[in-house]
């Protein structure tokens, strides 16, 4: 294989991140391997990239008990050295063979042995470069370990700009949503504020950062709302965010709050922000059209429209009369809007969604 042309691969994807994919692959071939894994080791939300022939491993990975408490993460990953280490450079053959992880995880899945590297970015993070070989073709040569350690330094570089970059690409994209109005913030899949603008900072009677850098609502249903809508975006290869409605008070008018992923290949692996929060204010005035309430709170075309009639004054029975949509499947659809706009009763509905948006804040 040309080590030159990956060189220039490596570092293509610390500016497209869209690319560490395809280095990924790359490093797997070198070794002979099924595949490469670059994860951000630590607690909290995982944060990772693999090739596509060892994704389900992974995911299979994460959501095991083996995933903070391994021996490759006791062992490997604190040893500080600038070079590729392999499962013998920290376990004996004894220590391997007697190791659950080894033996009840990887092996049945076809795995065994690994060559990797660890970098330890400014931010804090440990980026892990981990190359997953099948247990039948045996551990990784030292000439394969060579090899790879003359990529270490560009990897190294190239994830540490990727960093750099992920996390300018984040204060930029709230730059700009301050630049028309919109208070927003770039928020960690634990609710950690990377970046908040102005606008966002200055809305802290109804949202603030808290504690830790913490995002914290006032209100407690928005707060689990907000924090279920992290996990799922976490959690989702493609990503998909969601509006959180919050009830006006005394002093402050209602508002929406929307959680929308950042995607863009490594991005959330290298700088920890996942989604972008930002909030529009909701003023009175009359019923909000179907379209509107159908992208503000992520309700299905039918839902919307049943929403827009409700909140118009129109009850059950008038809705079923003029549309010929039995009674049952209008409930059915009305449970299904309480459980997305956070309200239990038409009332709370109309009291909430009675309102247009008539200006951002």
């Amino acid at each position: 294989m040309a080590i030159d042309p990956l060189i220039d691969d490596i570092y293509e994807a610390a500016i497209v991140p869209d690319k560490w994919q395809s280095v990924l692959d790359r490093l797997a071939q070198i070794a002979d391997a099924e595949g490469t894994l670059l994860f951000a080791a630590g607690p909290g939300m995982p944060r990772w990239l693999s090739s596509p022939a060892i994704r389900h491993f992974t995911e299979e990975w994460i959501a095991s008990r083996w995933y903070l408490d391994n021996p490759r993460g006791q062992r490997l990953v604190p040893l500080d050295e600038p070079r590729f280490l392999t499962d013998l450079d920290a376990l004996t053959i004894e220590e391997i063979d007697a190791s659950d992880f080894y033996t009840e995880l990887l092996r049945p899945r076809g795995l065994g042995w690994c060559v990797g590297t660890a970098v330890r970015a400014p931010s804090g993070d440990t980026l892990v470069f981990s190359i997953e070989k099948a247990h039948d073709k045996g551990p990784v040569p030292r000439s394969v370990t060579e090899q790879l350690d003359e990529l270490r330094p560009h990897l190294a570089r190239a994830s540490i700009l990727s960093a750099r970059l992920g996390l300018d690409r984040a204060r930029s994209t709230i730059a700009t949503l301050e630049a028309i109005g919109l208070p927003a913030a770039a928020l960690a899949p634990t609710g950690r504020v990377i970046s908040a603008n102005a606008g966002f900072l200055a809305s802290e009677t109804r949202i603030r950062v808290g504690a830790s850098d913490m995002v914290q609502f006032a209100s407690e249903p928005a707060q689990a709302l907000l924090m279920e809508a992290l996990s799922n975006v976490a959690g989702s290869q493609s990503g998909f965010g969601r509006s959180i409605p919050v009830r006006a008070t005394p002093t402050d008018p209602a508002f929406v709050a929307h959680i929308v992923p950042l995607r863009g290949g490594g991005l959330d692996v290298f700088t920890g922000a996942l989604s972008v929060v930002f909030i529009t204010s909701i003023v009175p005035n009359t019923s909000p059209p179907a379209p509107l309430l159908q992208a503000l709170f992520d309700l299905t075309p039918a839902e919307a429209r049943m929403a827009s009639q409700i909140t118009a004054g129109k009850s059950i029975e008038q809705i079923s009369s003029a549309t010929g949509i039995a009674q049952n499947t209008i409930r059915t659809h009305l449970k299904s809007i309480f459980q997305k706009t956070g309200v239990q009763r038409q009332a709370e509905l109309v009291s909430l969604l009675g309102v247009a948006i008539d200006h951002i804040i």
